[in-house]
């Protein structure tokens, strides 16, 4: 059986800011499942961004799977909820039409103000997601304390998580791939 081939695109919450890509989520669930997930995650990035590149960085690698995850930075943009879960829709639409199956990645909690507003994107994300019977990875549940913020001692800044943070984002992912693409999970 051919190995899954499987990309994650998104911002820095892909990429593993502050760090390097060696200690995101990507690389560390990929060791998990003993597969390679490319790393396509560029730091600043809105849903928009990714989607102006979704073609040459995920549909030109022709992978059979494509998280896609975004929207802190639209979030501080203050980019309306509908405009975000349109370019993510798009993404998915994109990558399905290429015979790439997409994964919806929700977007961590952020300890500001705007995680109102991603909170509209969230909402907005699951319900397309479960109109196209589209597979989620919910990194806000895994990382949110009872108040839906960023729990203690998981993030670097109240934007991006450490090391600890990135080990659970892995884990959820991991074990989300290993159900969709039958691969032994963590």
């Amino acid at each position: 059986m051919k190995p899954a081939t499987i990309v994650a695109v998104g911002d820095s919450l892909t990429y593993g800011y502050p760090y390097t890509p060696e200690y995101s989520w990507v690389r560390i669930a990929g060791e998990r499942l003993g597969a390679t997930i490319v790393n396509k995650g560029i730091c600043g990035e809105t849903t928009d961004d990714m989607k102006r590149r979704f073609a040459i960085d995920v549909i030109a690698l022709h992978p059979d799977y494509v998280i896609i995850s975004g929207g802190a930075n639209d979030a501080f943009l203050h980019i309306a909820a509908p405009l975000v879960a349109g370019n993510i829709a798009a993404m998915a639409a994109a990558a399905g039409a290429g015979g790439t199956r997409p994964l919806i990645g929700l977007p961590p909690p952020i300890n500001y103000p705007e995680e109102n507003l991603l909170a509209a994107y969230r909402a907005l994300l699951r319900s397309y997601a479960a109109d196209n019977a589209l597979p989620v990875l919910d990194f806000c549940a895994v990382l949110a304390d009872s108040s839906g913020r960023l729990r203690p001692g998981l993030h670097t800044d109240g934007i991006h998580p450490n090391e600890d943070g990135y080990a659970l984002m892995a884990a959820a992912a991991a074990a989300a791939l290993a159900g969709i693409c039958g691969r032994p999970g963590p």
